[in-house]
């Protein structure tokens, strides 16, 4: 728990929209209903892939109350991307590439008129080979998904055919270290398809000013972002489109990109009338990019000691139909936590005709940490060495070098460690069946462009207006921020409503970069207000400005705290002053490179006659630098492992095998984790302050959803002896590995290697 002195920081808010959300104040882009507001809905695609032959609207256009009808004829002729290539169309042009793309869009007078309109028009395919699974994928003689892929404009690496991006880092000799290490052990591990399970589907409303100016209500992470997308699709410049972020119900990194907001905005420009587009829950599974399956191969050198020398990681991340949010995450993320001095690190982002992968909670990361760390634990096993103790050995420490090349500055990674180990009493003996697992997870606080601008209003309190959308309490931690900095209270700090009319420019909201980046900007803003503060106090008292400090909302002097000004004084005499109304200003592009550790224990109780696992109890300790909002960040932390826990025992996206169409697009065949499936969770907050975040803070957000697959499932081998490398770890699967029928898991890595030499070449 932060302990420095902090008058607001360290303490517990509410959050600042506690009152409309508990109410029903909080308007979702749902809520937003315009006058003569006609309603949007979409026809998907029943083909994985195949060519559009024909589609014929004549039908549905003839019903009454039907207003508007577009297909990907109707947009211009351009691609945009999500990820680093441009490689698909807001709306398909000629071919369909998975089961649930949307084909057509109809704008009614109300949703059932919509609905019907849509089961009207029909489409005429020829259908195309479909391939769905990453590994065929890869083969020469597979079905192409794209085979304009070489033409794409983007950034990165392809190799080609399906292989959309390649990413690799080296470091060393690492054939040599492989020779030379006492030991070499090697893994397969898969994590399976993943839906990010937001509450609020996804929606927005699209109007168009007198002025001709587009106007969209959305739930997004990110206003600009969603602004250049529909600038790029509809060809028009961004100073004729406004975004206005609406309250977000949930996103998780599934709300960061242009999704389905092209579609009311160009039947609004047709019609002339805003245009409503909500959701149903199918369509958040079927047509909104989930995290798709990976499989990793991991190979380390160790020494006896338990010295690791070498690690080889080659990673195949199914992207879909597009590279919405590919492997981008996953490459650094291959030695873990760990000082590895030789490396080989190659992922792969790899299309099949299955729907788009998308962001969720660090993108890939979770996927890495539960095949690094169950590794981990299989090195620490097969040499005899406490998995503890293994990880203590081989973790990174202040001066080392990441995998990106950034020198490791102090953090609190040997902190967590020994939390943890605290905490469960490791090592510890538990009766038959039941088991304790560690898993160290590592990420790094999040950059990107930031600003922030603060002014103080004539009552004294003082006007906070950046552009990042409220996530989980966000404008919270912003707000205390700025409190912290200026000295004053939480209720003297007003977070404005923005929209990209208003606010500056900024990143998303997402990536754990709001609080760590855009915090600072804040901060920074506030040093400048505070800073204006004192200066035209010090020429109202006519004293020094190293005379003069700033708290409790007023200007005082050092050495006769009575003598001072108040802000109410200080914003009214500003209004004629020479520098003119005071209001702060910062921005920033990037931050140095902080990252960010926890450590987590799972106990568990296996059933050895069912294989179902039970999570009795969970623990974590996060360096999470300076707790802002401390029941803020634990909200996070639990947030994090319960998805976690879901990942790790229940949670499957499943696909047809054979078209790789959505086969569970419900909550009610999803399986995401209930309160009665809850541990008790303990979190442990670890101060050890970032050189560069706002008053010393780290992020928060993501690290707490990686190690729970990892961490429960090497509880369950120390629980019953079997290593289970799949996921989720149901009671099939446990069951199966008790019974000695666990399928093998494989990869072709020597094909990879020879593939990736012949396109050195």
């Amino acid at each position: 728990m932060t302990s420095r002195n902090f008058k607001v920081l360290g303490q517990n808010h509410p959050r600042v929209d506690a009152y409309d959300k508990v109410t029903g104040r909080a308007a979702y882009a749902a809520d937003v209903y315009l006058p003569g507001m006609l309603a949007c809905k979409l026809l998907p695609s029943a083909r994985s892939h195949a060519r559009i032959l024909r589609i014929d609207t004549g039908p549905a256009a003839a019903l009454p109350g039907v207003r508007c009808i577009i297909t990907g004829a109707d947009f211009p002729d351009v691609r945009f991307g999500s990820g680093a290539l441009r490689d698909r169309y807001v709306m398909p042009r000629d071919t369909v590439n998975f089961v649930g793309e949307p084909i057509a869009a109809v704008a009614a007078v109300d949703e059932a008129t919509a609905q019907e309109a849509i089961e009207l028009i029909t489409v005429e395919y020829e259908d195309l080979p479909a391939v769905v699974n990453p590994i065929t994928s890869m083969q020469p003689d597979a079905s192409t998904v794209h085979p304009d892929l070489e033409d794409y404009q983007g950034y990165g690496f392809t190799m080609g055919h399906n292989v959309s991006t390649l990413l690799d880092a080296d470091r060393g000799d690492v054939d040599q270290a492989f020779q030379d290490a006492d030991h070499v052990i090697e893994d397969v591990y898969r994590s399976q398809g993943i839906n990010q399970g937001f509450l609020e589907p996804m929606a927005c409303v699209a109007d168009v000013e007198p002025n001709g100016r587009l106007v969209i209500y959305a739930s997004t992470q990110g206003p600009y972002q969603i602004r250049a997308g529909l600038a790029a699709v509809l060809e028009l410049p961004v100073s004729r489109i406004r975004v206005v972020a609406m309250e977000l119900g949930g996103g998780f990194g599934a709300k960061l990109r242009l999704a389905f907001e092209a579609f009311p905005a160009l039947l609004a420009m047709r019609t002339g009338r805003p245009v409503k587009l909500v959701n149903t829950r199918e369509e958040a599974f079927t047509m909104n990019g989930p995290r798709l399956p990976v499989t990793n191969y991991i190979r380390s050198g160790v020494m006896n000691d338990g010295t690791i020398t070498a690690r080889e990681a080659y990673t195949i991340f199914d992207v879909g139909a597009y590279l919405g949010a590919g492997p981008n995450s996953g490459i650094g993320h291959g030695i873990g936590a760990y000082r590895v001095p030789n490396f080989r690190l190659r992922s792969y982002g790899v299309y099949t005709n299955k729907i788009y992968v998308g962001s969720y909670r660090a993108s890939g990361v979770a996927d890495m940490t539960f095949a690094v760390e169950s590794h981990m634990d299989h090195i620490a096993h097969r040499l005899g060495i406490d998995p503890y103790d293994l990880r203590l050995r081989n973790a990174l420490r202040e001066g080392d070098v990441s995998v990106s090349g950034a020198v490791v500055p102090s953090n609190g990674l040997l902190e967590t460690l020994q939390a943890v180990k605290d905490a469960v009493a490791w090592p510890r003996q538990l009766e038959d069946g039941h088991g304790i697992g560690l898993a160290l997870c590592e990420w790094r606080s999040g950059s990107g462009p930031s600003t922030a601008a603060i002014s103080v209003n004539d009552d004294g309190t003082v006007s906070l207006l950046t552009g990042s959308t409220d996530i989980s309490g966000s404008d919270t931690s912003l707000a205390a921020i700025a409190a912290e900095a200026l000295g004053i209270g939480m209720q003297q700090v007003i977070v404005a409503k923005r929209d990209t009319d208003m606010a500056p420019y900024t990143g998303q909201s997402g990536g754990s970069r709001v609080v760590y980046s855009q915090g600072t900007a804040v901060q920074r803003a506030a040093n400048e207000t505070r800073d204006k503060l004192i200066a035209l106090a010090a020429e109202r008292l006519g004293l020094p400005q190293d005379a003069l400090g700033c708290e409790d909302g007023r200007v005082y002097v050092l050495d006769n705290e009575p003598q001072g000004l108040t802000f109410t004084q200080l914003a009214a005499a500003s209004i004629t002053s020479r520098g003119g109304p005071i209001i702060g200003t910062a921005a920033l592009s990037s931050m140095p490179y902080t990252p960010v550790f926890a450590a987590q224990a799972a106990e568990v109780k296996v059933d050895r006659e069912t294989g179902q696992v039970r999570v009795l109890r969970y623990v974590q300790a996060q360096d999470v630098g300076t707790a802002i909002n401390p029941m803020a960040v634990e909200g996070q932390l639990e947030g994090g492992v319960v998805q976690g826990i879901g990942r790790a025992l229940t949670e499957d996206q499943q696909f047809d095998p054979d078209t790789g169409a959505v086969r569970n697009p419900s909550f009610a065949a999803y399986l995401m984790p209930l309160a009665i499936d809850t541990p008790q969770i303990e979190n442990i907050l670890i101060d050890v302050p970032a050189p560069d975040g706002p008053f010393g803070a780290r992020a928060v957000a993501e690290p707490p959803g990686f190690g729970p697959p990892a961490a429960i499932a090497n509880a369950v081998y120390d629980a019953v002896g079997v290593r289970v490398k799949e996921l989720p770890l149901s009671g099939e699967r446990v069951l199966a590995a008790l019974k000695g029928q666990s399928p093998a898991l494989t990869m072709d890595v020597a094909s990879l290697r020879r593939a990736e030499g012949i396109a050195a070449d």
